[in-house]
């Protein structure tokens, strides 16, 4: 997979903030190989062209001239770093190109939290000043998580079965035969069969035919195709027998299923879904949740509706857990492309829905045929907001700015004016007005020096101790609070500062967690007055 030679030496040129080089310049064309190791949060990436959603743990070893690009306007919350390497051939005395032998240039690999903690803290510095000793054990300790065992000349038979199911997952659309898959694994047909059922509880064609009506189903709720073209895009020259497979598979026929979606068990990955589809009166199976960032009310109501909670990691989906609740949907937010292709063994899968709010509320609406109910949601959120639109401005302060500042272990950010659903309620939906000094990166979770957050002086500051699995923020919350730059600022001197959580600020601005931030700001600022 990747290039090593025992007479190699690595040279670290250079590490960069990833977040910050790209949003001071969008592209990053690199002109020389580097590791790109994300250290918190999530975002997706183009990287050669290719979409790819990242998350906490992700290492991506790239080639040189690879290009980087950020692809969503919104979201931008993550932080990593770029680091940047030569390789010099100790035999040869020269320096060398690194290639890494995949079709798309790049290589994804998952780290432990272990080796990104050691990292963490040693660049804890400001990266510009990084001793050479701490770069190269930076590197170091990156490429050793890369290595590859080497090869085995003789694969297992479950690795020969498995090489088959991911054929049969590229190429569902195209015609095959159990001869031919069992060519492929290096069996004969009958004997391939048998360990394919041992393995997988259904014959080869019966798991294709099973896989192609997963994806039929995603088709008929995701586009407006027909039924007969959608059979011929997922494999099936007989329309008819497409419909009796699907039947046989689904429980109703095509027509009925897309008119009946909301009947069938509904596994949401993001709380802030599962809290729509309630909000609708329709009750999901089950919804993944990660504990620490659940806001009690939110709890409260799954547990009324009867939904089954499934506590997960942060930045983890455990498949495994997943399956035993059999889903017969799946819908995510943004999924990372190996998490989707798992799901979409066991489900059809739906993923990268839009962040609105209300498009969202109208895309569930839509599908599960509650269209009424959505626009009703949607006009009580909208005339909640002009009440406390009208509230504030006829009680807060004149010219008052408004700061909503994270604080996380290493430093602290500032929400850009569009960078989340609250940074979007509380600056454009309700019209308050952010410091101008920081009026820059919208759509970003900023870098907040205590010299900015001086300069910035807001009138009202709304303190987010950002809650994660794997760090805390109180020490970096105690420096602050102890700071003289702290004391001085006019919103802790007229006690408008106000500490907001991380689990619904962030994550669960939706139907009902929206009301809930509302009132707080109501009780924040007109308290305040």
């Amino acid at each position: 997979m990747l290039d090593s030679n025992p007479n190699w030496l690595a040279h670290c040129t250079e590490i960069n903030d990833l977040d910050k080089s790209l949003f001071q310049k969008s592209t990053i064309h690199l002109d020389r190989a580097a590791l790109l190791l994300i250290t918190d949060g999530q975002t997706t990436l183009s990287i050669n062209g290719h979409n790819e959603h990242i998350v906490f743990g992700h290492l991506i070893a790239l080639e040189n001239d690879a290009v980087i690009q950020l692809t969503h306007t919104n979201r931008l919350d993550f932080s990593g770093y770029l680091i940047s390497f030569e390789l010099y051939d100790t035999e040869i005395k020269s320096t060398c190109n690194w290639s890494i032998d995949t079709t798309n240039g790049y290589y994804i690999h998952r780290v432990p939290e272990t080796v990104i903690a050691d990292i963490r803290i040693s660049l804890a510095v400001n990266t510009d000043h990084l001793h050479i000793t701490i770069k190269q054990f930076i590197l170091y300790s990156l490429l050793k998580e890369l290595q590859q065992e080497r090869p085995i000349d003789e694969y297992t038979l479950e690795q020969r079965i498995k090489h088959t199911v991911i054929y049969m997952q590229k190429k569902y659309n195209q015609m095959m035969t159990r001869d031919e898959l069992a060519a492929i694994a290096g069996y004969s047909p009958w004997y391939y069969s048998r360990k394919f059922i041992e393995l997988y509880d259904k014959t080869p064609i019966a798991y294709l035919i099973s896989y192609r009506i997963f994806r039929a189903q995603e088709m008929l709720l995701t586009t407006e195709n027909l039924s007969q073209n959608i059979a011929k895009k997922v494999g099936f020259d007989d329309v008819q027998n497409f419909s009796r497979q699907f039947k046989r598979i689904v429980g109703r026929p095509p027509k009925q299923y897309k008119k009946t979606v909301s009947e069938y068990h509904v596994c949401f990955l993001s709380p802030a879904h599962a809290e729509i589809a309630i909000a609708l009166g329709v009750v999901p199976n089950c919804v993944t949740v990660t504990n620490s960032l659940t806001p009690k009310y939110q709890q409260l109501l799954f547990q009324e509706v009867g939904t089954t909670i499934l506590e997960m990691p942060q930045y983890v989906i455990q498949q495994d857990i997943i399956v035993q609740q059999q889903p017969d949907l799946i819908i995510g937010v943004d999924l990372t492309e190996e998490t989707k292709q798992q799901f979409q063994t066991i489900a059809p899968v739906i993923s990268g829905l839009t962040y609105d709010l209300h498009s969202l509320i109208r895309y569930f609406g839509k599908l599960f045929h509650k269209e009424k109910e959505a626009a009703q949601i949607i006009r009580e959120l909208t005339t909640y907001v002009e009440v406390l639109k009208s509230k504030i401005q006829h009680h807060i302060v004149k010219d008052a700015t408004v700061l909503y500042l994270r604080v996380e272990e290493l430093g602290y950010r500032y929400l850009g004016e569009s960078s989340s659903d609250s940074a979007i309620l509380l600056y454009q939906e309700l019209g308050l007005q952010m410091p101008k000094v920081l009026r820059a990166n919208a759509n970003s979770f900023n870098m907040c020096s205590l010299q900015q957050l001086v300069a910035a002086n807001p009138t009202y500051l709304f303190i987010e101790k950002r809650i994660m699995d794997y760090y805390t923020a109180d020490l970096s919350l105690a420096t602050l609070q102890n700071s003289e730059q702290w004391a001085n600022l006019d919103a802790v001197k007229n006690n408008r500062v106000f500490y907001v959580d991380t689990g619904l600020w962030i994550n669960n601005c939706s139907v009902f967690g929206k009301r809930e931030i509302m009132q707080q700001i109501d009780q924040a600022i007109l308290g305040s007055v």
